[in-house]
């Protein structure tokens, strides 16, 4: 950081006195200029611009130091004289690249002498001294002969500076004494200084991209990795830890990944495969102790469609598969709620057909409870889609009500008088308590729907007892509470949570009165369109349970 900083004040103390330097000269010689002056003049500052022009269009997006020092020096020709045109890059492994463009025939020591001014200027600049044991050299242009005798006379040195950071050193030499002066020295600062600025604010944006981009993985769900061609784990978010069951605290390497599921995928080979054939591989089920996961490798290309590394995406489907077994469990069940009215249809229907044909020998009792049983089966069928309906409408959000004032003291008591019968072949009495009266806007038809699916439902589950049916209002709350108690086989804790769900069935001791549990969905659907809410309470299996459902007052 200190060296950073230093390399800045450097760099920006070179400006100023560069600039400095100019205005002063010009300002002394602004009226000493001849016109060959002036011509020379107006021509560098045309070259000037098409260099920085052709600089600003090879660099691209590319944030390859080397590349862009390269890019800068090549584009010098037109603007300086010099003999060799070189530049150095120090990489972080200590390799250092050199690289000079022979102009006009030096010999080998030229070159030589250039290389350890620019070894000594990039210590001085590091603050530090520079012994290279790998030195990538690279010599272009015109062919070294060593028997010209001539030595550096004239050399200018400048760093190139990018987001604070020394990343490379130009250098032009001469054999020429005194061929380089402020001219020369404002010419090279204004060309590195717009490079350097360019790459910089280029750098700043992809790196705040690249913020955003990790944000995102951050963030993510599903596991994610990305690895290099070594298999080296370069990038991972927190989640992979949780789906594959690693300490949190734990520092995450390519070795924990693989041995997290040995045994079930080879996720190195999965990584080669999808590099080898360029395209996404997936394996669409891993079990992992109490997890199912969706793994997908897939291969990481650079913008020039080089592979680079690959990623790997760690999918929980735990969740989803829990659901798709629901789903089938419910779609079978419904298969089996519909198939014995419809087998009912289907046998009375054959039946009353051969009675037909059996002329005047048919017997009318029972060709009308074939009739009845084919209306009952027909009804349950009706009331079974209907329900399907509603769901599918509560859903959708286009669950409509048709609300006005109505007693509900009144609809409670219809409620209970409709099934004192079906009460009654079980030997059940039905106790009513309720105000004299209680109006308030409901939708008659869809509450009373709500009142039907309860007392039956009580009715259905109980043997022996009684039922209670309440109404009484709640000052606290503002709204009406209705309540039906029964003696019959209760609730488990298990389904208590899960009886308003959808696909879930009341399970109880007598699996023979299992139903498909849909009307306490579109009850629960009914009550909360009102604002209300519905709920149920036992004590255990075998001890009775009650339900409930408010409504608010003055809606």
């Amino acid at each position: 950081m200190i060296i950073n900083i230093l390399l800045v004040i450097d760099f920006i103390m070179l400006a100023v006195v560069v600039a400095a330097y100019l205005y002063s000269s010009m300002k002394e010689r602004k009226y000493l200029r001849s016109e060959a002056d002036q011509s020379l003049e107006l021509q560098q500052k045309v070259y000037q611009a098409q260099v920085l022009k052709e600089i600003n269009e090879r660099i691209g997006y590319s944030l390859d130091t080397g590349k862009i020092v390269d890019i800068i020096t090549s584009s010098l020709g037109n603007l300086l004289e010099y003999d060799t045109v070189s530049y150095m890059v120090l990489e972080d492994s200590g390799k250092v690249i050199f690289k000079c463009h022979v102009e006009n025939t030096v010999s080998h020591n030229f070159v030589d002498e250039v290389k350890q001014k620019m070894l000594l200027s990039y210590g001085a600049i590091l603050n530090q001294r520079i012994e290279p044991k790998i030195i990538d050299e690279s010599i272009t242009g015109n062919i070294l002969d060593d028997s010209i005798k001539a030595e550096v006379e004239s050399f200018f040195n400048l760093p190139v500076v990018i987001s604070g950071k020394l990343v490379g050193l130009i250098n032009v030499a001469s054999v020429v004494r005194g061929r380089y002066g402020e001219e020369q020295a404002s010419i090279l600062y204004t060309i590195t200084n717009q490079a350097a600025t360019a790459v910089s604010k280029l750098q700043a944006v992809l790196e705040s991209e690249k913020g955003k981009l990790a944000a995102i993985i951050y963030s993510l769900a599903d596991g994610v990795i990305t690895v290099d061609l070594n298999h080296q784990l370069t990038v991972y978010n927190p989640a992979v830890k949780t789906v594959l069951g690693i300490a949190s605290d734990q520092t995450l390497t390519m070795f924990d990944i693989v041995d997290s599921l040995a045994g079930k995928v080879d996720v190195r080979t999965k990584i080669e495969q999808a590099i080898a054939e360029g395209k996404p591989v997936t394996v669409p089920e891993v079990m992992l102790k109490d997890r199912a996961l969706e793994l997908t490798a897939a291969p990481v290309k650079d913008n020039a469609g080089r592979t680079i590394g690959a990623s790997v995406v760690f999918h929980d489907i735990t969740t989803e598969k829990s659901l798709e077994k629901v789903r089938q469990e419910f779609t079978a069940m419904m298969v089996h709620e519909l198939r014995a009215p419809l087998t009912a249809v289907r046998w009375s229907s054959e039946s009353m057909l051969k009675n037909l044909s059996a002329a005047a020998g048919t017997d009318p009792s029972k060709l009308k409870d074939t009739v009845v049983t084919i209306e009952t089966a027909s009804n349950n069928m009706l009331e079974l889609v209907n329900d399907l309906l509603d769901v599918a409408k509560i859903e959708a959000g286009k669950f409509e009500l048709n609300v006005q004032e109505y007693d509900l003291v009144e609809l409670v008591n219809e409620q209970a008088r409709a099934f004192k019968p079906q009460a009654d072949i079980k030997h059940l009495a039905i106790n009513v308590t309720t105000p004299s009266k209680l109006v308030l806007k409901f939708d008659r038809v869809r509450i009373g729907q709500v009142l039907s699916n309860l007392i039956s439902n009580s009715i259905k589950y109980t043997d022996s007892g009684e039922l209670d049916i309440n109404l009484s209002e709640n000052s606290e709350q503002k709204a009406v509470v209705v309540s039906i108690k029964d003696t019959g086989i209760g609730v488990s804790r298990e389904d208590l949570s899960q009886l308003f769900s959808k696909f879930k069935q009341l399970k109880g001791s007598d699996h023979a009165r299992k139903g498909t549990g849909l009307g306490l969905v579109v009850s629960r659907g009914i009550v909360e369109a009102h604002g209300g809410k519905i709920w149920a309470e036992s004590a255990g299996e075998n001890l009775g349970s009650t339900f409930y459902f408010s409504l608010p007052l003055g809606k």
